[in-house]
């Protein structure tokens, strides 16, 4: 019988693909529709709004979308990322110990 084991390596190539395939579907619920904002509530190349509710407008140029860093959310997204960059690498960091 052939048994199949599942490390934490599969954990690091599945999670994100999970975590973009929830975002796919969530972003036309999560984003605004309609005309670019208007640009005195751009700060640079950041969209910065905190008395519109969406987290995610046209970008200011180009194709697709950016954060309104004026939602809270948006900060807990931003971490969201930080923490799927970082994860791999710490968990890299340990074994690599756990192997010396």
């Amino acid at each position: 019988m052939l048994k199949v084991a599942f490390g934490p390596s599969i954990w690091i190539v599945l999670i994100p693909i999970l975590a973009i395939g929830a975002l796919a579907v969530l972003l036309p619920l999560l984003a605004r529709t309609g005309p670019r904002p208007r640009d005195e509530v751009w700060r640079g190349i950041f969209y910065f709004n905190p008395n519109d509710p969406a987290l995610l407008v046209p970008k200011r140029f180009g194709i697709g979308y950016t954060l309104n860093f004026g939602n809270p959310w948006c900060w807990a997204v931003v971490a969201l990322i930080f923490l799927m960059l970082a994860l791999p690498l710490m968990l890299i960091g340990i074994n690599a110990r756990h192997l010396l």
